[in-house]
């Protein structure tokens, strides 16, 4: 009887330690292109490990190449940077929602006479699908395709303001919605740590990271 059980157990970690290590095994760890390296690898672990995921529809995505902590002042009465990590970028994960309460075209962005195919800067321009689930973002080098255009009225992300009625799109915000922020090395995307809050990223110590420093060429 204690032997089955030793082999029960044994078997057990062999299935839990795969189940963990395969959202993992399909990171990149470099690429020419390190923010589109960051989020893809954000996405994957967020799609397969983060509680967040099963709760919302929708995620905005957006990079931060600069990753600093803040302290605050009392002699100034301001928030002041305390501390520098150039080893670093930060991809965040924020849920989107649309507000009901709100009016019809709040939490959304709009569609108008400028938002042609091929613009840039005007609407979010990148996106990835996931278990019918949308992450999307701007990307100002990115030119606007048909195809996101779809998915933007696909998910009900567009209002169409082609008479300019609007002007300035509305968004909503909850204090209380928490998103994930990754925190990657710059050296290696392989290397990253998740933190789940809602505290903007800044206004707390970033987790430590080994990374090493990047090798000019």
């Amino acid at each position: 009887m204690k032997t089955r059980y030793l082999k029960f157990v044994a078997i057990l970690h062999i299935v839990l330690f795969v189940g963990c290590k395969s959202s993992k095994i399909y990171l990149t760890s470099i690429g020419e292109n390190g923010g589109d390296v960051a989020i893809n690898n954000a996405i994957l672990d967020f799609s397969n490990s983060c509680k967040l995921y099963k709760n919302y529809s929708m995620f905005y995505v957006w990079l931060e190449d600069s990753v600093f902590h803040l302290v605050f002042n009392y002699e100034d009465q301001q928030w002041q940077r305390n501390e520098f990590y150039d080893d670093r970028i930060i991809v965040h994960i924020s849920p989107h929602q649309v507000s009901k309460p709100c009016e019809e075209h709040c939490d959304k962005f709009l569609y108008t006479v400028e938002t042609k195919v091929g613009s840039k800067g005007k609407l979010p321009s990148r996106y990835m699908e996931k278990d019918g689930k949308l992450f999307f973002w701007w990307d100002n080098e990115y030119s606007l395709s048909e195809e996101m255009l779809t998915i933007l009225w696909k998910y009900d992300l567009l209002y169409d303001d082609t008479e300019g009625l609007i002007g300035f799109p509305e968004f909503t915000t909850n204090e209380k919605t928490k998103g994930a922020a990754y925190y990657f090395c710059k050296s290696d995307f392989n290397k990253y740590k998740r933190v789940v809050t809602n505290i903007g990223s800044g206004y707390y110590k970033p987790p430590k990271l080994k990374c090493n420093k990047i090798k000019c060429k």
